[in-house]
């Protein structure tokens, strides 16, 4: 069976290496966050999820994504302001972030972000259209909701997945992904631990 559309989305999420039982951990601070477009006011999680996968949807019905150039200049200049890199960078990071230097920091972030968008670029030609049900918002707090969407499978259960949008400056943002219960942010933990000692050895070299 060909993967879904939102299972392209979280290729890099749904790695057998990711471990399901850890928690996030917050940011010690919030800092700068990812500068996208704004986002009108009567925007929220829910309506915001549905018009990226819809716009995703429509991109690769067009035949456009076999070209891994144009499939990567699509999703860095319409997929990615639906995310923050940057604050989901800080969560991977974990403690780790308060020891790490600002060159460190932007290199996980470039390297995070670039393995997200390089997996799903090559990713999207496998999408087969499977009809996509969305849930009612979840907030764990007036900044913070998640969002639930099952991808329906004709021959089998449906894959549920877990939006967590965040309340930036610039609008609500995705800064997690859950596929299976499985955190983003948790398997991005994982790659990058081994890149960083704290807290006074720095093996996250420049």
């Amino acid at each position: 069976m060909k993967a879904n559309l939102i299972a392209i989305f979280l290729i890099l999420f749904t790695s057998a290496s990711m471990t399901a039982a850890a928690t996030p951990y917050k940011p010690y601070y919030p800092g700068a966050h990812y500068s996208a477009q704004p986002q009108a006011k009567a925007e929220t999680p829910a309506t915001i999820l549905k018009a990226g996968i819809t716009k995703l949807t429509a991109f690769i019905k067009s035949g456009k994504a076999a070209n891994n150039a144009q499939a990567m200049h699509y999703l860095q200049t319409e997929i990615m302001p639906y995310f923050d890199f940057a604050y989901m960078t800080r969560w991977a990071a974990g403690p780790a972030w308060r020891h790490m230097d600002t060159s460190q920091r932007a290199r996980m972030q470039t390297e995070l972000t670039e393995a997200f968008l390089t997996t799903l670029a090559q990713k999207l030609t496998t999408y087969s259209n499977q009809q996509i049900r969305y849930f009612t918002p979840r907030g764990r707090s007036g900044d913070e909701v998640m969002v639930s969407a099952w991808i329906m499978q004709p021959n089998g259960p449906p894959t549920k997945l877990d939006f967590r949008f965040y309340k930036s400056k610039q609008g609500w943002k995705i800064f997690d992904v859950k596929a299976g219960g499985n955190s983003a942010v948790v398997y991005y933990r994982n790659q990058f631990k081994n890149l960083f000692r704290y807290p006074n050895q720095a093996r996250y070299q420049h």
